[in-house]
């Protein structure tokens, strides 16, 4: 009898033992090789608000080339797979209602700098660009020629928030802010702001740009940063 519960004793204890390991192959995460080989939205760009912006020219204010701002470089967006669905995402990144279309081809214009995202193929419902099937981040086969453009319905989200700021690159090597504050009271609750006094980030704070020796080119300059395709007369004695 004691013999007989030895044994059965050591059965359990094998089979215990042969159990174990495959349940714990099961239910073990993948591996991040594994995970590698999945198109999908890089851990930082899904973690961080990805900053988008649209550029090129001629355009209106709710349509152009897909920038994005990626490990502190803007780059763009390869038309390979593109649809609808990413022009929709993107649209509502920047904090329009939905998209109209999308454009291939760098019908706006070739952009400069990396090409960030490849084959990208959304559902349409993420809440960024990032979390999207692609080949990965700086994985593309594409030139500027390629570039994809998206145009949004001229519609704004109720209450997103949008800070009429872009980052522009200057020949110091620093990043220069740019913003135009709306002084009329109906303009601040217009987005985006397309009128007001210009300011520059300087140190900590915002500052204001003399008007003295101000010509239209320098505000064509100014709406160019701000991501618009031309400037307009604007009553100078109104600001004074």
């Amino acid at each position: 009898m004691e013999k007989l519960r030895h044994r059965q004793e050591l059965v359990v204890s094998l089979l215990f033992g042969l159990w174990l390991p495959h349940c714990l192959t099961q239910t073990t995460p993948p591996s991040r090789a594994n995970l590698a080989s999945t198109p999908s939205g890089s851990p930082q760009a899904q973690s961080e608000q990805l900053k988008v912006r649209l550029g090129g020219y001629p355009r209106k204010h709710n349509e152009g080339r897909v920038e994005l701002f990626y490990k502190g470089e803007w780059g763009t967006i390869c038309d390979d797979d593109f649809s609808i669905a990413n022009a929709n995402v993107l649209c509502r990144q920047l904090g329009f209602v939905s998209a109209t279309g999308w454009t291939h081809s760098a019908k706006y214009g070739k952009g400069q700098g990396k090409i960030w995202l490849d084959n990208v193929l959304c559902n349409g419902g993420e809440k960024s660009i990032g979390l999207c099937k692609s080949r990965g981040w700086g994985n593309s086969d594409c030139t500027h020629d390629e570039d994809a453009g998206v145009v949004c319905k001229d519609e704004r989200i109720p209450g997103f928030v949008d800070s009429n700021i872009i980052d522009a690159q200057v020949d110091e090597k620093k990043v220069e802010e740019v913003r135009l504050r709306s002084v009329i009271a109906p303009g601040r609750k217009k987005l985006p702001i397309t009128e007001g006094v210009v300011e520059v980030k300087h140190k900590e704070g915002w500052a204001q740009i003399c008007d003295l020796g101000w010509t239209i080119k320098n505000s064509h300059v100014v709406c160019g940063m701000l991501g618009f395709p031309h400037e307009r007369k604007v009553n100078k004695n109104f600001y004074k």
